[in-house]
């Protein structure tokens, strides 16, 4: 039972963060509205902070995204490890898709005064899902498996500050950053518990762990 409750229990966190992101958060939140304001006025304080941002936040969108996980599917099927890719592929559209719906669905309004004006609906934020969801995959299911663990850490660390430069930019609400970032990692933890039943990213224990020292570590031979 312990071992069912510590193997779901960051699976229902995201789920619930996702929600309180999306029930709690928009324009008639005030800490939304509080970091909006602020943001705005930084943004004014400090311009060049905005053509850094405007050129990061471009990494988020489907012009970067999606073609570096094409690549990455591609890598994966040169090195015959097609479970692997189709797993990819999968969590990358399924997680774009479910985006679009979400975003129709709640019909949150975008902040007023952004530095550009974005057509779609704001929650959840798509740079920001898309970004944690297209990096980690590629650093679990791609990566090679002995620096598998630096590139999690750098894609998780790259996909924040994609999101922060949405709520810079007045593009996004924080909540709506917030909800996409939840539901990114959710669709991680899905394509991860989905390659591991597959067999596709085996983990064994190397050796025993003593006196707290030692971890599991990920056998994969053609990594």
């Amino acid at each position: 039972m312990t071992r069912l409750i510590t193997r779901f229990l960051p699976l229902a966190l995201l789920i619930l963060l996702f929600l309180l992101a999306g029930l709690a958060g928009g324009p008639g939140q005030s800490m939304d509205l509080a970091i909006m304001h602020f943001m705005a006025e930084l943004r004014t304080s400090v311009p060049t902070l905005v053509e850094v941002a405007a050129a990061l936040t471009l990494l988020g969108g489907a012009a970067v995204t999606l073609p570096v996980a094409a690549l990455a599917a591609l890598v994966l099927l040169l090195r015959r490890q097609s479970i692997r890719a189709c797993i990819l592929v999968a969590t990358v559209l399924g997680e774009r898709t479910l985006v679009h719906a979400l975003k129709e669905w709640v019909g949150r309004p975008r902040p007023l005064d952004g530095e550009f004006d974005v057509g779609s609906m704001a929650f959840p934020s798509g740079h920001a899902a898309n970004s944690m969801t297209v990096y980690l995959a590629i650093a679990i299911l791609a990566g090679p498996a002995a620096y598998r663990r630096q590139l999690v850490v750098a894609a998780v660390f790259f996909s924040v500050a994609i999101g922060l430069t949405r709520i810079f930019l007045g593009v996004h609400w924080s909540s709506d950053v917030i909800g996409g970032w939840a539901l990114g990692l959710t669709s991680i933890l899905l394509a991860v518990a989905a390659a591991r039943r597959s067999g596709a990213l085996p983990l064994e224990t190397k050796h025993e762990v003593v006196g707290g020292h030692g971890d599991a570590v990920d056998q994969d031979k053609s990594a």
